[in-house]
């Protein structure tokens, strides 16, 4: 909180206290310690709410409570209770913070599971596809092998008819000079 040095304008710091969200009673308070007369404190008060002044029969603004007031308090045991409200804020924001840790730890574990069956997947696709591969060059190999016997066996064929197609052309031109005199 900003200090304020006596003689100062109480109206001022009353109005910098409000706009950092304290009450009119942690006001009254503060300005009281810093050396502002309560009737001084009152007044920029009262002055600053104007037409906005609560009706007589309205509740006065009290702290909440358990909470110590510097009438009824020592200070160490508002900054004891101030400790123990934000202990208890910060315990809050851990339990909060460590359910979404697990959250994510449980997403994390998913994704590695995820990750590991993919690789399996991976991996058996790739034993898969060597079976097929060996599988496919064993099939190339004997169609290979059976090309080359068709390929000798041709050859065969081709030396056989180099034999005999002169003679059977000889004979066919006798046996068409044969039917051409039958004529």
């Amino acid at each position: 909180m900003a200090l304020f040095q006596q003689g100062k304008d109480p109206h001022a710091a009353v109005k910098q206290l409000r706009q950092q969200g304290l009450t009119d009673t942690l006001i009254m308070e503060e300005l009281t310690k810093q050396g502002f007369k309560p009737d001084q404190v009152h007044a920029a008060i009262t002055s600053l709410d104007g037409a906005n002044m609560p009706a007589p029969e309205a509740a006065p603004s009290f702290p909440p409570p358990g909470f110590p007031t510097a009438q009824n308090a020592h200070p160490d045991e508002m900054y004891g209770r101030i400790e123990e409200i934000a202990g208890t804020m910060i315990d809050q924001k851990w339990d909060e913070m460590l359910r979404e840790v697990q959250k994510i730890i449980a997403w994390k574990e998913r994704v590695e599971s995820q990750q590991k069956r993919l690789q399996m997947e991976v991996e058996k696709l790739k034993e898969d596809f060597k079976t097929l591969h060996h599988g496919v060059l064993g099939k190339l190999e004997d169609y290979d092998h059976r090309m080359q016997d068709v390929g000798t066996e041709l050859k065969a064929v081709g030396k056989v008819f180099k034999d005999v197609v002169p003679e059977f052309v000889d004979n066919v031109k006798i046996l068409s000079s044969m039917a051409g005199k039958r004529k």
